[in-house]
């Protein structure tokens, strides 16, 4: 069992805390990247989520001059065996143990929530890590960890605006029209993200904290496209001051295979190009079986990152 650096306090978090463990996030981010990011993780979001449970579930390390230097976290999935986590450490205060202290508090904890788990099955942690974090890496090897999967963050940088293909015969393209359209979006991404690694189906109204009632949702950047009356896919772009992020690219089976995917995802870098947008990102399960990054790299971008995740079984 690992203990914090002297002076240094291992807590649940607060509420107090979100900004101070959101500039860790956004720290940390900058530093691994070698540039000005925000975190893909909005804490202010998360917060609002019943499964983000602070009481139990989230931590903060607090520095000896009490502002917040590491964050970490589990969630307890409600329909799988996996429990995942995740944790940061501000790149101020690394080389101290508090990301091992950390990890001692979220393995703990997952063997608590297997163990009032009702399911029977064999419950394990899943930790992701940037494949050049050699500090992480090292940790979760020697913890039991093993590697089970690879994530890319894949990117493009406009130099001019993107020609857009065509769409499939009899698909219209149009903007998502809110307080009509929400519940069929929902419908549409539990059905096309239900194979995904790790997916975790969310009810309608968690799915509205993630993706509608959040404060950088923005209506005229979420494309949707229609067969008659019929929903077939989606896409939507949430948009930072380090650029765009395309949060979700969804197209349901029947109408895969068909170009749509493609003529969306253009779609939407060319809306991000009408807004000023030069730079944009995603994150895609490497092993994808749609054939995700193809398309990702056929719309011109390419893989700027490597994330690998880790599995490891839980008593």
């Amino acid at each position: 069992m690992s203990r914090s650096p002297e002076g240094y306090v291992l807590r649940r978090m607060t509420l107090a805390d979100v900004p101070g463990a959101q500039r860790v996030l956004d720290d940390a981010e900058s530093v691994d990247c070698g540039e000005p990011r925000r975190h893909e993780t909005r804490l202010a979001v998360e917060v609002r989520d019943p499964g983000f449970d602070l009481n139990r579930n989230v931590w903060v390390a607090t520095a000896p001059d009490g502002t917040v230097a590491a964050v970490g976290w589990v969630w307890r999935a409600r329909e799988s065996a996996e429990t995942t986590a995740d944790h940061y450490v501000h790149p101020q205060h690394r080389g101290l143990g508090l990301g091992d202290a950390l990890l001692d508090a979220i393995e703990a904890r997952a063997v608590e929530l297997a163990a009032a788990s009702a399911s029977g099955a064999r419950h394990s942690l899943v930790v992701w890590s940037e494949d050049r974090d050699v500090v992480r890496l090292e940790s979760l090897l020697r913890r039991g960890f093993a590697k089970v999967r690879e994530y890319f963050e894949m990117r493009i940088d406009l130099a001019a605006e993107p020609v857009a293909p065509d769409l499939p015969a009899g698909i219209t393209v149009l903007g998502l029209r809110v307080g009509r359209d929400e519940h069929a979006v929902h419908a549409a991404d539990v059905e096309a993200f239900a194979e995904h690694f790790l997916y975790e189906p969310r009810g309608f109204e968690e799915w509205r904290i993630h993706h509608i009632d959040r404060p950088d949702f923005d209506p005229s950047l979420w494309l949707v496209a229609w067969d008659g009356d019929e929903l077939v896919g989606y896409a939507c772009a949430f948009v930072a001051d380090d650029g765009a992020i395309v949060g979700d690219l969804a197209v349901r089976r029947p109408w895969r295979g068909r170009g749509l995917g493609l003529a969306l995802l253009v779609r939407e870098l060319r809306a991000l190009w009408a807004r000023g947008e030069r730079v944009t990102r995603l994150y895609v399960d490497a092993q994808n079986t749609t054939g995700a990054v193809r398309l990702y790299e056929r719309a011109g971008m390419h893989v700027a990152r490597h994330f690998d995740v880790y599995e490891k079984p839980l008593p």
